[in-house]
């Protein structure tokens, strides 16, 4: 069993259903994680290019299209607790833990978490890659880090138990979240920069910050975060990213959050990616996940610390965080 802590499939939701698409889930998606052994995961609504200039709008877009969905898949339910992860898998349909991939939607209203918390959202991020009212991501000002607005959001999430996930903010901002969590924090799809020269990559100071929190990081697919070098974005490489960080803070922090976006339109993708499948070739959608599962077993990960990175470790956080 699979848990994937990072999914943008509601993207492709609402692309589909805006050309009068029904029933998404069921018709692309769920076959192929399914046949990649994935039986659960966050996914999470995400502000896409070129909808950025009014995110308050693709926001409730992105709302509307989920509710429809859900109210038509009877394969898969929205969860809101680690208990109802486990007992919907156990029915064989597919949990769906909601997440928010950057609040700029809210603008500077925090009480719009609360909102977005009651139509069952348990997981956000502070910011995609854009600096926003709340903080400062990755693609920008390195200076600018979390604001006084960013603090009370941040307050607000803990408070209602919310996953806090630092994958897409700026070093500045990342430690500025640290320096004011007070539980488990998550990188949900971040590999370790030791490896790879990337933003969106931690550092192994970062690494070992979100272990002492009770944290984990999602091991990310996408092969810029494998690689800057084309010829090493490879599942080989990608394995060395799971070794470092496991001798580094240990199995117990270690999870999966491939990312896999090979079903977006490529005006959501050019700004972080250079065309074509941004996976790692042999990990080209979620039904290839047990390729790199078999590669770490074959890098002498046991099937217990498999079954830990797979499942176990985003069930305990989760769990401890939201319940």
């Amino acid at each position: 069993m699979i848990f994937d802590g990072h999914c943008d499939i509601f993207t492709d939701v609402l692309r589909r259903r805006l050309c009068a698409e029904t029933q998404v889930l069921a018709r692309h998606h769920l076959p192929k994680l399914r046949a990649g052994g994935i039986c659960g995961g966050c996914f999470v609504l995400w502000v896409d290019p070129p909808f950025t200039d009014d995110p308050a709008a693709r926001m409730a877009q992105l709302l509307s299209a989920v509710a429809a969905e859900m109210a038509e898949c009877n394969e898969a339910a929205l969860v809101t607790s680690a208990t109802e992860i486990e007992s919907v898998a156990a029915t064989e349909r597919f949990p769906i833990l909601l997440g928010i991939e950057g609040l700029s939607a809210i603008g500077e209203d925090v009480d719009a978490i609360d909102r977005l918390h009651a139509f069952g959202a348990r997981h956000a991020m502070l910011t995609w890659n854009e600096a926003n009212a709340l903080a400062t991501g990755a693609k920008a000002d390195p200076s600018r880090g979390l604001t006084e607005l960013g603090r009370r959001a941040l307050a607000r999430l803990e408070n209602l138990h919310m996953l806090v996930d630092v994958s897409h903010l700026n070093d500045h901002s990342f430690w500025d979240v640290l320096a004011a969590v007070h539980g488990p924090i998550v990188a949900s799809h971040s590999n370790a920069r030791a490896l790879a020269e990337h933003p969106r990559d931690l550092t192994d100071d970062q690494l070992r910050a979100i272990a002492e929190t009770g944290g984990l990081v999602g091991l990310n697919a996408n092969k810029n975060l494998v690689s800057p070098d084309p010829a090493q974005q490879t599942v080989d490489q990608f394995v060395r990213h799971a070794v470092h960080i496991a001798e580094l803070v240990g199995v117990r922090h270690l999870a999966f959050g491939f990312d896999f976006n090979e079903y977006l339109a490529d005006d959501a993708t050019t700004s972080y990616n250079d065309g074509g499948n941004p996976n790692v070739p042999g990990l080209e959608d979620a039904s290839r996940t047990p390729v790199y599962v078999e590669a770490l077993r074959r890098a002498g990960f046991s099937d217990d610390e498999l079954a830990q990175i797979s499942w176990q470790n985003w069930l305990r956080v989760i769990g401890e965080v939201v319940g």
